[in-house]
C-alpha cells in the first residue's frame, strides 16, 4: 500500500494524528458497511471472546470516551459508564455510528488543541495523547476485523511506523493496569525491529528501525540502524501487527533472527 512519507515533527504532530484518525475510522465505517449478515457474529481470533460486532462498539465506545475526556473542564478521568453511547439498534447502523463518534472526537480534539490539560493513563497528560492513542486504537482494532474475516490489512506505513513509535513510548505506563509489563528488564539484552519496505536512506529519526534495550529497571528504546541480540525484520505494517501481539514470531510475515528467548519474553510481557 502506497503511503504517505513518514511523520514529521516539523509538522503539527496533532493534527497529522487527528486527520490519521479521521481517516482510519472512516476506513473501518465503509468496512462495515460491507459486511454481510454472516460476518457480524464471526469471531475474531485476535481478540478472543469477541465478534466483529463486538469490536466495533469497542471502537465507537473508545472515540465517545476519549472525546468526553477532552472535553473535560477538568483533568480527571471519565467513567465510560457514564456516557450516553447510543447505541445503534440494528447492525446497518453501527457505520454511522463509527462515523458520528470519530467526528465527535475530532472536533474536540481540534477544539482543544494539543497542549490542553487532561486525563490519560499515560505519559503525555495532554489533548494530544487522546488523539494519537485512538488513531491507533481504531488501526489496530480494524485490522483485527479485517483478518477475522480472513482478509489481509494494509498500513499507510506512515502510520504503522508512528503506531511503533507510539507502543513503545505508551508501555510503561501502561503497567499499572498490566503489571507483566514490568518483567520487561535484563542486562542490556538488545531487541531490533527492522522494516524491510523503509528507504535505508532516509535520516536517522525517520528511518524504520527501532533499537529496545532492556534494563534493570524497564526499557529504552530508540529509532536506530543497529545489530541487536536479537531481530524480528518484516514490512513496517507486519512490525505494527507483531509489537500488538497480532503476528507471532513464528508467522510466516515477520523473520525473527538470533535470541528467540528473548523475543518470547519480550511477546509474552509486552502486552495491554
Amino acid at each position: 500500500m502506497e503511503g504517505k512519507p513518514m511523520m514529521s515533527e516539523t509538522a503539527n504532530p496533532h493534527l497529522v494524528h487527528t486527520d490519521r484518525f479521521t481517516a482510519e475510522a472512516e476506513r473501518v465505517a465503509t468496512l462495515l458497511d460491507g459486511l454481510g449478515t454472516d460476518d457480524w457474529t464471526r469471531p475474531v481470533p485476535t481478540c478472543p471472546g469477541w465478534t466483529v460486532r463486538k469490536v466495533a462498539r469497542h471502537i465507537g465506545t473508545a472515540h465517545r470516551w476519549a472525546a468526553a475526556i477532552v472535553r473535560s473542564p477538568g483533568s480527571e478521568a471519565v467513567n465510560p459508564r457514564s456516557l450516553d453511547l447510543g447505541f445503534p439498534e440494528s447492525n446497518a447502523g453501527y457505520s454511522d455510528w463509527i462515523r458520528a463518534g470519530a467526528a465527535e472526537l475530532a472536533h474536540a480534539v481540534r477544539e482543544a488543541g494539543p497542549d490542553k490539560p487532561v486525563w490519560s493513563w499515560g505519559p503525555d497528560q495532554h489533548a494530544r495523547f487522546w488523539a494519537r492513542r485512538m488513531l491507533h486504537e481504531t488501526t489496530m482494532h480494524g485490522a483485527d476485523m479485517i483478518m477475522a474475516l480472513g482478509r489481509t490489512p494494509e498500513f499507510d506505513p506512515a502510520v504503522a511506523a508512528d503506531g511503533i513509535d507510539e507502543f513503545l513510548t505508551v508501555l510503561p505506563s501502561a503497567a499499572a493496569f498490566s503489571p507483566k509489563i514490568r518483567a520487561l528488564t535484563g542486562d542490556g539484552e538488545t531487541l531490533h525491529l527492522h522494516a524491510t519496505d523503509a528507504d535505508p536512506a532516509s535520516a536517522a529519526g525517520e528511518r524504520a528501525e527501532w533499537l529496545i534495550t532492556l534494563e534493570p529497571n524497564g526499557f529504552r528504546w530508540r529509532r536506530a540502524h543497529a545489530k541487536g541480540a536479537a531481530a524480528v525484520r518484516g514490512p513496517v505494517g507486519e512490525l505494527y501487527l507483531f509489537l500488538w501481539r497480532r503476528r507471532s514470531p513464528g508467522a510466516q510475515e515477520i523473520e525473527v533472527l538470533g535470541d528467540h528467548v528473548l523475543v518470547d519474553h519480550w511477546v509474552t510481557n509486552a502486552t495491554f
